[in-house]
Order: C-alpha cells, then sequence, then structure tokens
C-alpha cells in the first residue's frame, strides 16, 4: 500500500480492502512526510537565520531516518520495522529539542505529538505505556529544571497545568484508539464468520444433497474448464458415467432409506478409488454418477476403472433384485479424450453415455469404452 502525496495531503484514501493495518500504514505514511518537510524547512531556517546549530543535528537526526523509515515502508513492506524505528526516532527528538533550548521558543509542544503517534501506530495498549514512560520522562525533566527552562516562568503552577493536559490528552487518545480497535476486532469476527458462511454456502450450491460428491450444477461449470486444462497440460482426460444396475429394483426391494445409504457407499467407493488423482467425483442424478480426471496414459484408466467395480464387489451389498448374483453392481460408459481432440462437454458426454448403454444391453457389471 503506497498513499500518494494527493492522498495525504488531502487526508483521501480509496482502499479495495479495508484491515486496521491500513489505518496504521496512512498515519506512518503523513507523519514521515510531514517530518520529512518540516525538518529540511528548519535545517534551512536553523542554518541561515537562527544559527541553532545543535538543533540543526537533531533535525538532520530525524530527517535522516524519516526517509529511511519511509523508504523501508513504502518499498521494503517492512510496517513493523518502519513502526518501531519511527517511534524511537520521535521518542528521541521530541525530548531532545526542548533538553538543546531548555524549553524555549516553544519546543515543549512538540512533546504533544509523540502520545498520539505512539498509541496510534504501536496499538492502543503498547502505545499508552510508551506514552507514559515519554511523558514521565518530560515532567522529570521540567520540574527539577523549572528556574532555567522558559526563563524562569515555567512556575509550580504553570508545571501542573502543564502535566494535567499531557495526561488528559493521553486519557482521550487512550480511550479513542482502544474503543476503535475493541470495534476493529468485533468487526473482524463478523467478517470471518461472514466468511465462513459464505464458503459453507458456495459448498453446499456445488455439492450433491445426499452423498459427499459434487452435484450437476457443478459438473456443467468444471467440465469445459477440465477439458481446457488437458489441452494446456497435454494429457489426457477421462471422463465416465456410472450406473447402478437394477437399483429400481434394489429400492424396491429394501426401500428408499436403505437405497440412500446404497447411494453415500458407492460414493465412497469412488472417492477411494480416486483418492490420489486430480479428479472430480459427481452424483448427477438418481444412481448416476460421473467422474472427469487427468492422467498421462490410458492404462492408468483402465486401472482405476476396473478399481471401481473390484471395489463394489468388495463390499458385498446384498441386492436380492439383481438377477446376476445376488449382489449390487454397477456399469460404467466412459471416454478418453486425447488433448487434441475437439470434442465439446456436451459430446463426450454422449459419448460415454452410449457406451453405457452398451455395457447396459451387453449384460450389466462391465465398463465399455466409447
Amino acid at each position: 500500500m503506497k498513499p500518494k502525496l494527493k492522498e495525504l495531503l488531502l487526508a483521501s484514501y480509496e482502499f479495495e480492502v479495508y484491515n486496521p493495518v491500513q489505518t496504521k500504514i496512512v498515519i506512518l505514511h503523513t507523519m514521515f512526510f510531514i517530518s520529512i518537510f518540516m525538518n529540511i524547512v528548519f535545517i534551512f531556517l536553523h542554518l541561515f537565520l537562527t544559527y541553532s546549530y545543535s538543533i540543526i543535528y537533531i533535525n538532520i537526526f530525524i530527517l535522516s531516518l524519516s526517509l529511511y523509515s519511509l523508504y523501508i515502508l513504502r518499498e521494503k513492506g517492512q510496517y513493523k520495522l518502519a513502526v518501531y524505528i519511527g517511534n524511537s526516532v520521535f521518542f528521541i527528538a521530541f525530548i531532545a529539542l526542548p533538553m538543546v533550548k531548555y524549553g524555549e521558543g516553544y519546543t515543549l509542544i512538540w512533546t504533544y505529538f509523540f502520545a498520539p503517534f505512539a498509541i496510534a501506530t504501536l496499538g492502543a495498549k503498547r502505545g499508552l505505556i510508551i506514552s507514559i514512560f515519554f511523558i514521565t520522562i518530560v515532567l522529570l525533566l521540567t520540574y527539577f529544571g523549572m528556574e532555567p527552562w522558559l526563563n524562569g516562568s515555567f512556575t509550580m503552577e504553570s508545571y501542573i497545568r502543564f502535566a494535567l493536559s499531557h495526561f488528559v490528552m493521553l486519557y482521550i487518545i487512550y480511550a479513542i484508539q482502544n474503543n476503535s480497535e475493541y470495534a476493529e476486532k468485533k468487526v473482524e469476527q463478523l467478517r470471518e464468520k461472514e466468511q465462513l458462511e459464505i464458503e459453507v454456502l458456495k459448498k453446499l450450491a456445488i455439492t450433491d444433497s445426499l452423498t459427499p460428491l459434487y452435484n450437476k450444477r457443478f459438473f456443467e461449470e468444471i467440465f469445459p474448464k477440465q477439458i481446457e486444462k488437458s489441452k494446456e497440460s497435454q494429457v489426457l482426460l477421462t471422463f465416465f458415467i456410472l450406473d447402478l444396475d437394477y437399483f429400481k429394483q434394489y429400492n424396491d426391494t429394501y426401500g428408499h432409506l436403505k437405497g440412500d445409504y446404497t447411494l453415500i457407499e458407492m460414493a465412497k467407493i469412488l472417492q477411494e478409488v480416486f483418492y490420489h488423482n486430480n479428479t472430480y467425483l459427481f452424483r448427477i442424478g438418481g444412481e448416476e454418477f460421473a467422474g472427469i480426471f487427468l492422467h498421462k496414459n490410458i492404462t492408468e484408466a483402465h486401472k482405476l476403472s476396473k478399481n471401481i467395480l473390484t471395489t463394489l464387489k468388495e463390499r458385498k451389498i446384498e441386492h436380492h433384485g439383481n438377477p446376476d448374483g445376488g449382489l449390487l453392481t454397477a456399469s460404467i460408459g466412459m471416454y478418453v479424450k486425447h488433448f487434441n481432440d475437439n470434442l465439446d462437454c456436451k459430446e463426450i458426454y454422449e459419448l460415454a453415455d452410449k457406451a453405457l448403454y452398451k455395457a447396459k444391453n451387453n449384460g450389466r457389471d462391465q465398463i465399455k469404452y466409447a
């Protein structure tokens, strides 16, 4: 994040996505730009008009480290380092300036700038501790140096007024920043909760309502993307449709509740078989499942498709409505697409679907390739 000079001068910033750190970065930029500009002016002023060479050294110290801090903030993106250097520089400088001049020429006025900067950039609690330490040093200096400071006009009454004004200001700034951070924390928690809910809704939108597989809606979205990916990566794409054999009879025999359980079990089998592969698995309706996976050789496609039927048989899911053995079986229609083929999603689907019906008509419990 690099605010432009115009944005800093007008105090008008545009954020694509807001987060609390951006406010601190803007404050750092503003403080460093002002510090650089003012110290350049003061160097020339003290060099040619006031001849206060001791102050010039302090101005050069602030200027050089402000430039360095601005560089690491803008070019290196080291926000925290810029915060620590900035606070260290202003801590030293805002104490050194009045010490050198014994508070003359309103040099004590600079001490008021430290607490707002420290609390805003370091955070409410850490900034408060540093600011109390800073103000304590300033008050000790002014208390034990009341006689020489301001040519003796710094009396006990003015000292008490000066001390109270610092602590009142410190409390107000701390209260504002602390409440702001608390509000930001609450907003961030709500944002995270909202993001989680969005992710859940996104997942629900693309997931089958019964099984853990993707739904037909996502199938229609991802299929053309995988075809394009196979062309770019120059790998084969396999698409298959799987249909459970005699599933209407299964529901009639065992009931729809048991049928739903079996559909879930079939989904788990597909996930087991394709666990280590770049595969999208779908339930596209009823007892019909589908899969898309990318691979380098056709042997892998044959092996994985056979593993589906083998694993299903190993489960030994009873199906008395199946005249071919009394166990649940499945038929698969498959199309292996070369990356140079120009077939689209619809054409590939139709070819795999025809292969599925060949498997059904040929006795079921088998794989047919288009």
